[in-house]
């Protein structure tokens, strides 16, 4: 088999291992929760994740609405029976087939946990006839929690990723590779660098020199991903990383942009269909390279 259908096979599983493994991230407010692909070609599939903060109590899931386009098989005893933990949350796959177009309501599950009821929010999915990977399908989004801060204020600074797609695969930029970079999740994981890790060269340079460093989290897991809205599109929010400091001194501190590559698979069998193909398909097809803002640090 050739050497880069080897390398995106591994990181595609890698990748499906690492989605449901856990994190010290948390859902805000929510107990129980969705996470899926907004929109779906018409005659193609998804899968959906269903999340409990916690375990559900024996014999207490309900479905209290499910689209026919779901499991059709899809209730309470069965979740129940065939979910899985990662050692923090607990899930379950929901199977979608899009069928008609339009909108589709997606299943509210209802649960007691540690015998307090919580449910799902309802939400819905659109079918469409035809669905195109643009430099939209992934943004990146660099944020601080404060606008401006004193010396001694903590700093937390956040990058998050919103995707139209449930099925992506990160990788370094292309340029960066060719200097010698690690490419895959695997080997930036071997590497070890930071500025690998978040996707901006010199940056663990830089922070070290202008902050004192209390907390830095990667989130290799993309544990804790929830449904956001940004510009007014649906995506699914997964943090990148975040990173929790003090300014040495007073000052204007700028943070580049940050950059990554991902290859987006559309749709379920999208991957199965290119492993089948040409190499370059592989490698080339469905991929983007989008950047985050840059952003100022103003501390007063």
């Amino acid at each position: 088999m050739k050497n880069i259908t080897i390398k995106f096979l591994c990181l595609f599983f890698l990748f499906s291992l690492l989605s449901c493994s856990g994190s010290p991230q948390t859902q805000d407010e929510e107990r129980i929760w969705l996470v899926f692909q907004p929109k779906v070609e018409q005659n193609k599939s998804v899968t959906l994740k269903l999340f409990f903060r916690s375990k559900p109590d024996n014999g207490s899931i309900k479905v209290l609405s499910a689209s026919s386009k779901t499991d059709t098989k899809l209730d309470g005893s069965k979740i129940e029976k065939e979910m899985k933990s990662d050692g923090e949350y607990y899930f379950y796959d929901i199977f979608f087939e899009a069928g008609a177009l339009g909108k589709s309501d997606l299943p509210v599950v209802e649960a007691k946990i540690n015998g307090k009821t919580y449910k799902s929010k309802a939400a819905t999915i659109e079918v469409v006839k035809k669905q195109d990977v643009d430099n939209n399908a992934v943004r990146l989004v660099l944020e601080t929690d404060k606008s401006r801060y004193h010396v001694n204020d903590t700093i937390k600074l956040s990058l998050y990723e919103y995707s139209k797609f449930s099925q992506i695969s990160k990788f370094t930029p292309a340029d960066l590779v060719k200097k010698g970079a690690p490419e895959a999740l695997f080997e930036v994981i071997d590497a070890g660098n930071v500025d690998y890790e978040v996707g901006i060269v010199g940056f663990k340079k830089y922070i070290d020199a202008n902050f004192k460093v209390a907390t830095y989290h990667w989130n290799v897991n993309d544990a804790g991903k929830q449904m956001a809205t940004l510009d007014g599109t649906s995506y699914i929010k997964n943090l990148i990383f975040y990173i929790k400091m003090t300014a040495k001194e007073k000052g204007t501190f700028s943070i580049p942009k940050s950059h990554f590559d991902y290859k987006i698979y559309p749709y379920e069998e999208a991957f199965r269909e290119e492993m089948l193909g040409p190499e370059e398909v592989l490698r080339t097809k469905n991929r983007i390279s989008p950047q985050s803002n840059a952003l100022n640090i103003i501390v007063e």
